[in-house]
């Protein structure tokens, strides 16, 4: 009896020994990417970022952003004088922002993050362009480099009309003769002491 269980034993020890190389191939082929493999890689590993849900406090025009990405991969560690560097990322003190032992999740939520070193507008105007308010800084700017001056990630009047609706901001009378002048000559896009942020 003892010989038919040892038997039996030793036929399942074979079966699982022969299905670790196709499990080991299986894990191999999927690759480590989550974007593409995470219900392979979910399935073998625990702790596995769901590509699909996206982090609260992860920035809108993170490093991820296609066209941050494609800036960054074309001149980090050449960026020449064309190129505007956030010091921090220049000086890769990504723990200033990111926190290194939670996979680069934001140290502080924004605006409080950007407050760490730049003004805080709240304290120097009455009323608060809602994207400040908000925190939505890198809706404007780009938190690591940009190609255009104060990390701009557009500029001129583009940058506004990304938000602003063009066809009634060109149809009231201010706007009439404007042409292509900048909104920012005009009003100050972080806040101001009037509902327009008038300068």
């Amino acid at each position: 009896m003892l010989k038919k269980i040892f038997q039996v034993e030793l036929k399942i020890n074979r079966q699982l020994l022969s299905a670790i190389p196709v499990i080991l191939i299986l894990i191999y082929l999927s690759g480590c990417s989550t974007v593409h493999n995470y219900k392979t890689l979910s399935f073998f590993f625990d702790g596995v970022p769901d590509p699909a849900k996206k982090s609260a406090d992860k920035l809108n025009d993170s490093i991820t952003r296609p066209d941050s990405l494609t800036i960054a991969q074309n001149t980090v560690g050449k960026a020449g004088p064309q190129m505007v560097v956030h010091p921090p990322y220049q000086d890769k003190q990504c723990g200033s922002c990111h926190d290194q032992s939670t996979m680069g999740k934001l140290i502080k939520t924004p605006p409080a993050l950007c407050y760490q070193c730049h003004e805080d507008f709240k304290n120097n105007y009455k009323i608060i362009h809602g994207p400040v308010g908000g925190g939505y800084c890198t809706q404007c700017h780009n938190p690591h480099l940009s190609k255009n001056k104060d990390l701009l990630i557009r500029t001129g009047q583009v940058l506004c009309l990304n938000c602003h609706d063009n066809q009634q901001i060109m149809e009231t009378e201010a706007h009439l003769t404007i042409k292509d002048t900048d909104c920012t000559e005009c009003h100050n896009p972080h806040g101001g002491d009037n509902r327009n942020f008038l300068r």
